[in-house]
């Protein structure tokens, strides 16, 4: 049974976002400056020396969708990386940026041609989850903290995007209640977590997370000063995908 929520998808949030799905697509194609790969080229189930190394400009162990750990030489070094909970190791990438150069060079509109390593014009930790024998169990795609004020506060909208993608996956959105010590950003607390399974039989599972919201701590305003704290809260959209008999795991 599927739960779609209270309808929080706030139209400021899509207006600041300005987006409809890919914007630019078309243009990005037709002048060639996408990514010649990017996450979703992986094929789950291949050895992790699959993916060409010259398509990444720089492979490193990850930490759980946050900054790089070691980097690492090419994919072929996966071992490095210190295993999950679950067993696997996160081994993060940042997409070839030749290309970006090229549209900034152009002058081009389009968010989605110089975003660097982004999804649906979304800047992203892009990473593949591997096990101990070297084969890729997962991708995990978490929205980049360090990016744009700008970019953080609509973070939360990619989550929508990926609902429309995995739709056919049988989502299960549930609200997940404000915890102690959380707030709401204004007028607006978002938390939503949606799980699927693979309708093809294979038993590939999906975790779609969006937050938007004000951890504790997280003050809005300056007691001191009386000024806004800018940039404190979470707004943030995390995905994984995973074979089974692994399960997705939630962010930290």
């Amino acid at each position: 049974m599927q739960h779609r929520g209270r309808g929080w998808v706030v139209p400021v949030l899509l207006m600041m976002a300005g987006l409809t799905g890919l914007p630019g697509s078309a243009v990005a194609q037709d002048l060639g400056v996408e990514p010649a790969f990017t996450i979703w080229d992986v094929q789950i189930g291949q050895p992790v020396t699959a993916v060409p190394d010259s398509a990444a400009a720089i492979i490193a162990c990850g930490t759980n969708g946050g900054p790089i750990s070691i980097e690492l030489k090419s994919f072929g070094e996966w071992a490095k990386c210190t295993p999950e909970a679950s067993g696997l190791r996160e081994i993060a990438f940042t997409y070839d940026d030749e290309k970006d150069y090229i549209a900034l060079a152009l002058e081009l509109e389009y968010r989605a041609l110089a975003g660097g390593t982004s999804v649906y014009a979304h800047p992203v930790v892009v990473s593949l989850l591997v096990d101990d024998k070297g084969v890729v169990q997962g991708i995990r795609i978490v929205t980049d903290d360090h990016a744009s004020d700008h970019d953080r506060r609509v973070a939360v909208v990619l989550s929508k995007n990926f609902q429309a993608r995995f739709g056919p996956w049988n989502l299960d959105c549930q609200d997940i209640p404000m915890q102690e010590g959380e707030q709401k950003v204004g007028n607006e607390f978002i938390h939503q977590r949606c799980t699927g399974t693979n309708p093809d039989g294979s038993g590939q599972r999906v975790l779609i997370e969006g937050s938007y919201l004000r951890k504790k701590g997280q003050e809005g305003l300056n007691r001191e000063t009386q000024q806004v704290n800018k940039g404190y809260y979470e707004s943030k959209t995390r995905l994984e995908v995973v074979n089974a008999p692994y399960l997705p795991s939630e962010g930290p």
